[in-house]
């Protein structure tokens, strides 16, 4: 059974991998508007308790992977985990490929290079493009915790913040990010993925 599954990020890795615990020989095809699965961007990060999703999802993080102090993870770098752990259970990526349209279970697409464009027939279709709907939140990556904001840990001991303000000083990186609550953006993500997953009628 091939399923075509259109967006980029945490909820769409999550998806299929749930999609290949329930069923291992399912054919998934990703269409992802960017030039690389995962390391594009950050977002938050922070957990409640760790890990978020079987470990077999991700595999090895190195550096980046969670101890015991650790109340958040680096996005981007959890992001490609799921992505090489996917590729590794067969999963096909097509990259800087839009979607143009999605009926009678055909999938039309335009994407890069000589072969990019075309249509593929799936059985089933799971469209999960984001829109950058919610408020704006400023963050920020230091070596010290800003009070009065909501922080995380990062494993290599780096402080990850998030304002609904402009977050003031030197820091080592700063990102904006579009949602509700980053204390529960990642978790809510890979519940979304998983849900999406069982949602799908794969028999």
């Amino acid at each position: 059974m091939k399923i075509a599954i259109m967006g980029s990020g945490i909820e769409v890795f999550c998806c299929a991998h749930r999609l290949l615990d329930l069923e291992s020989k399912l054919e998934i095809h990703i269409f992802d508007e960017k030039a690389e699965a995962g390391m594009y961007g950050e977002e938050p990060g922070i957990f409640q308790k760790w890990p978020i999703t079987p470990t077999s999802w991700y595999g090895k993080m190195f550096s980046q992977a969670p101890n015991n102090k650790s109340t958040a993870v680096r996005y981007s770098w959890f992001v490609k985990s799921l992505s090489i752990a996917l590729a590794k259970r067969g999963a096909t990526y097509h990259l800087k490929t839009r979607v143009t349209d999605i009926s009678n279970n055909e999938v039309k697409y335009i994407g890069a290079g000589h072969l990019g464009s075309g249509v593929m027939k799936v059985q089933q279709t799971i469209d999960l493009r984001e829109n950058k709907l919610g408020k704006k939140w400023h963050g920020a990556i230091s070596k010290t915790r800003i009070e009065g904001k909501i922080c995380g840990i990062r494993p290599d001991e780096t402080i990850e913040t998030w304002s609904n303000e402009e977050v003031m000083g030197n820091f080592i990186q700063k990102m904006n990010w579009y949602g509700e609550d980053p204390e529960k953006a990642i978790s809510n993500r890979v519940l979304l993925g998983i849900e999406a997953a069982e949602l799908t009628k794969i028999l």
